[in-house]
């Protein structure tokens, strides 16, 4: 690296690098705030405990060594990204306190807390630290204990679950650290999972799409993915990968006789040329791929195929990710996620109607929450296609009721007063509630 090392943006992770980054160099230390997130005080504060300077775009050139995340608009060149430079850190941190863990981790436009958990329900006989949207938390003997609340899932997440670690003496311990991580992973780690690119959308102001960004994944020791995803994103990819399919017999792993049902689901799960009968919960296909990712996991972690799916039973739906409730005769299905796209919503309402044509549809949330926003149009023009009863709701509810003028479709204001109401009528067993936003923050279902 050049002398001047300037990490970019206090939003998404750097002043985590920032911090760490201290503890190893005496270069002189840059930094660019390009969303002025900061004050004049917490600059002078900043200043004060790391000896940085804080510079405007303007003062960057090529004598520069910049660290920006993956994402950020092209407004300076970018020598590393947040991932890479996350991945020398961790390298560093691994030296010095002499730990020698798996790190495996979890990307995708979809389904990446999902398959977290997932993974490390198969992965239950070991001490595993699991970082994902919800929380940093440790696992061992069949207990939990949540270390912090809230992480983000960028990069430099990674290095604040280590330390959190180091502090609470568990380096020495952990036999697995699964992590999810935003868009890619931070490179040459143990496993990486690549779980889907349902949506390829674009990143750092159009310069970028999400496929690229994620392409990093390769870097890994293993990795899995979906057949269909490499097939059409990563055929130039010159490395081997073990690829899932629904549905593919040329993928490595892949099923067949899919029978989804609101109580057990089954399937054959076929792998290196043998047959697994498996009975399960899964309401979608898609839930059927996200513990094929599970079970691939555990695969590489060296457990036998028959003590994994002895584990299928263990794993736990999480609280809005395609979860389940009943209320006296009615079945509430619930995906609660801040990621909810049009592209999401009309796979899952489309793998309900497998189930059950006549169910409610309860649909609505917040925006602003993620870094993707919705495509209203998209959307509404689906909506007019579902004769199902729809019941709108939340802001994104209100925004779009008016531009529905049908029969089928009303607005209540609030999510519990929807599915309470909706839990009253006579003539559905199942109401699918979809609702983006965060489940653990904002949303409490009173039933």
């Amino acid at each position: 690296m050049k002398n001047n090392v300037v990490i970019c943006d206090a939003n998404h992770g750097g002043l985590v690098l920032l911090d760490e980054y201290s503890k190893y160099t005496s270069k002189p230390l840059f930094f660019y705030d390009i969303y002025n997130k900061l004050t004049d005080e917490d600059k002078k504060t900043y200043s004060q405990k790391y000896n940085v300077s804080f510079i405007e775009k303007e003062s960057i050139d090529e004598s520069y060594t910049t660290i920006a995340p993956v994402h950020m608009r092209p407004v300076i060149h970018k020598d590393f990204t947040h991932h890479e430079f996350t991945a020398y850190l961790v390298n560093k941190h691994r030296n010095k306190y002499n730990w020698n863990f798996r790190i495996i981790q979890v990307t995708g436009v979809k389904a990446k807390t999902t398959v977290t958990s997932m993974i490390k329900d198969i992965l239950s006989d070991y001490n595993v630290l699991v970082l994902n949207s919800s929380e940093l938390s440790y696992h061992s003997d069949n207990r939990k204990v949540v270390l912090k609340r809230n992480l983000s899932i960028t990069p430099s997440s990674i290095i604040t679950a280590l330390n959190i670690a180091l502090e609470e003496d568990l380096l020495d311990k952990i036999d697995y650290f699964i992590a999810e991580v935003s868009l890619g992973v931070i490179p040459n780690e143990s496993i990486g999972v690549l779980t889907n690119i349902v949506e390829d959308y674009p990143i750092a102001d159009d310069s970028l799409k999400a496929s690229a960004a994620k392409r990093n994944v390769f870097s890994c020791d293993r990795v899995i993915c979906m057949k269909e995803s490499f097939d059409k994103y990563y055929d130039d990819v010159k490395r081997d990968a073990f690829k899932i399919s629904l549905s593919d017999a040329d993928s490595d792993m892949y099923t067949s006789s899919l029978n989804l049902d609101i109580k057990n689901s089954s399937f054959t799960l076929h792998y290196n040329d043998k047959k697994y009968d498996v009975t399960c919960f899964a309401l979608t296909d898609f839930y059927v791929l996200n513990i094929l990712f599970a079970i691939s996991v555990g695969l590489m972690c060296d457990m036998c195929m028959e003590d994994i799916l002895l584990k299928i039973d263990d794993i736990n739906t999480i609280d809005g990710r395609t979860s389940y409730k009943k209320v006296g005769k009615k079945i509430i299905i619930e995906e609660i996620n801040p990621g909810l796209n049009t592209t999401s919503i009309k796979k899952s309402i489309e793998n309900i109607k497998r189930l059950d044509e006549n169910f409610i549809i309860v649909l609505g949330g917040d925006y602003g929450i993620t870094c993707e926003e919705i495509d209203e149009t998209k959307l509404v023009n689906y909506l007019k296609t579902l004769p199902n009863k729809i019941v709108l709701t939340g802001n994104l509810g209100r925004n779009i009721h008016g531009k529905l003028n049908k029969s089928n479709i009303t607005y209540i204001p609030t999510l519990n007063k929807a599915i309470n109401e909706m839990i009253k009528l006579e003539n559905n067993e199942i109401i699918e509630v979809i609702y983006r936003s965060e489940y653990a923050k904002n949303v409490e279902l009173n039933i």
